[in-house]
């Protein structure tokens, strides 16, 4: 089974990697930081590393709606079954009200 991290690590690859190749990089960047925060938030590590992957999925030109990339992001979230906890996260990252 794989982890949620891993889940969205795959579903960022798969949206940003060949179409936004900087966003993927930066990604890739703020992810690696927060798995090595992650021991800070215990048991909620794995959410905060799949939030990481997920925070700038609402870029990828097939997920784009709003043009808004937090809410994007996060309204793709829900529509793929994930918690309200993480689409939260993907929608708040950057102070966004």
């Amino acid at each position: 089974m794989t982890s949620l991290s891993g889940w969205a690590a795959e579903a960022s690859a798969r949206h940003l990697a060949s179409t936004l190749p900087r966003r993927w990089r930066h990604v890739q960047a703020v992810a690696a930081k927060a798995k090595t925060l992650g021991r800070l938030v215990g048991e909620d590590a794995d959410l905060l590393v799949a939030s990481a992957w997920l925070h700038d999925i609402g870029y990828a030109p097939d997920i784009s709606d709003t043009g808004f990339h937090a809410l994007d992001g996060a309204r793709w979230a829900r529509r793929e079954g994930f918690s309200e906890r993480l689409a939260a996260l993907i929608a708040y990252h950057s102070c966004a009200s």
